[in-house]
């Protein structure tokens, strides 16, 4: 009961005072609501960026040109200097190594019916679909059949089909890649954003891409599928003999190629993120501090101005230990009233700024309370021990 009425007292003293008290809480609520969205939007990133390394599976490396070099210094530009051989051979010779598949890729104005769209075109053979888990939606991949013949028909990512089609089914229709047409032979479901947006791009044979697209004989990478993923050193090492000999680099030159498993872009991405995440979190805390402040604030105020009220209460036998309970339960009763609003705070902004189901991530919703009542009860010390201390006499002549 004693608690109780010290609550109904706190509560009483936040209306005394409602748009000093609003704004402390609105500090609080803020930080709260802070904390909620970038741990939710956190957790959001890390099941997206999960499913895309499930998606591309940890045992598939990407082989790409290295980096050309001018004065000694290194440059943004690529060497060229990986070819389909190169590819055919690391299937061949490595024990390890299931299958690779060559690509080639360039951007391309494509068009349809007047409308206009530059993607990427990337030429590749038929075993990407299954490689890197590419299976249409709707329609098929090409197929050997495809290589052969030089053919032309292309796989839609649903970027493209948006900008071009819309709504309509492209499979079986025509467009325009460097004013040649196209069939429209499948489309590939949404995948989503990664490093970059893998859904912006157009599949071709990759016969058709480096002889009647872009007219050249090279690869922009290769993708080597491993037997297992504890295979990637044995891997690593069989690429690197064999390209170094194929390239006739010197014991003492460094690799033209750089080798790198596909799941490795996505983790870095993860650990990026993480990192922004815990400096959000940190930037919300402080505010939340702020907050503590503030409740620091509006109790000293309180105590100046309820210094009578507190003397009556000790001349009638309340206890000096009663007097800074009561303030302690009302500067608490701030930062629990403040927490739940930014609780609420938090799920509404993630429901409408995140879009996504309703995450409650209830590990941070009880520490980020416990956090409040405890600035609550530090922020509140000091003034309940003032209060405390306020000689009755003194407070009773106070005006």
């Amino acid at each position: 009961m004693f608690v109780l009425d010290n609550i109904s007292l706190g509560v009483q003293s936040l209306r005394t005072n409602p748009l000093r008290s609003i704004l402390t809480l609105i500090g609080i609520a803020v930080g709260i609501a802070a904390v909620l969205y970038v741990v939710v939007l956190g957790e959001l990133t890390k099941q997206r960026i999960n499913e895309r390394l499930e998606a591309l599976g940890s045992n598939v490396l990407v082989i790409r040109p290295g980096m050309s070099r001018h004065m000694g210094v290194r440059t943004s530009a690529s060497v060229v200097n990986l070819t389909w051989e190169d590819a055919r051979e690391i299937d061949s010779v490595s024990n390890v190594v299931v299958r690779t598949v060559p690509t080639f890729t360039g951007s391309r104005s494509v068009e349809y019916q007047g409308k206009n769209w530059n993607t990427r075109i990337t030429g590749t053979t038929p075993d990407y679909a299954n490689v890197n888990n590419s299976v249409p939606a709707e329609g098929r991949f090409f197929n050997e059949t495809d290589m052969i013949e030089r053919a032309r028909v292309c796989v839609l990512g649903s970027t493209v089909r948006d900008e071009l089609f819309e709504d309509k089914a492209p499979v079986g229709e025509y467009v325009l890649i460097n004013s040649k047409r196209f069939t429209v032979v499948g489309l590939l479901a949404e995948k989503g954003e990664s490093w970059y947006n893998p859904d912006n791009q157009i599949f071709i044979p990759l016969t058709t891409a480096q002889e009647r697209v872009f007219g050249r004989d090279n690869l922009s990478e290769i993708l080597a599928q491993l037997d297992k993923p504890e295979s990637y050193e044995e891997a690593l090492f069989d690429i690197e003999t064999l390209l170094r000999r194929n390239h006739r680099l010197r014991p003492d030159q460094e690799n033209d190629f750089r080798v790198r498993r596909q799941d490795f872009y996505l983790s870095t991405i993860q650990e990026t993120n993480a990192e922004l995440a815990n400096f959000i979190i940190v930037i919300a805390l402080i505010s939340l501090l702020v907050g503590g402040i503030g409740i620091a604030n509006v109790m000293l105020v309180s105590v100046t101005e309820r210094i009578r009220e507190i003397g009556i209460r000790r001349a009638v036998g309340a206890s000096r230990a009663a007097i800074i309970r009561q303030f302690l339960i009302e500067s608490m009763t701030l930062g629990i009233v403040g927490s739940i609003f930014g609780v609420l705070g938090g799920i509404l902004s993630n429901k409408l700024l995140i879009g996504a189901e309703v995450i409650l991530p209830w590990i941070w919703i009880s520490n980020s309370m416990l956090i409040c009542i405890g600035i609550g009860l530090v922020a509140g010390l000091y003034p309940a021990i003032r209060a405390g201390n306020i000689d009755v006499i003194e407070a009773l002549r106070y005006e």
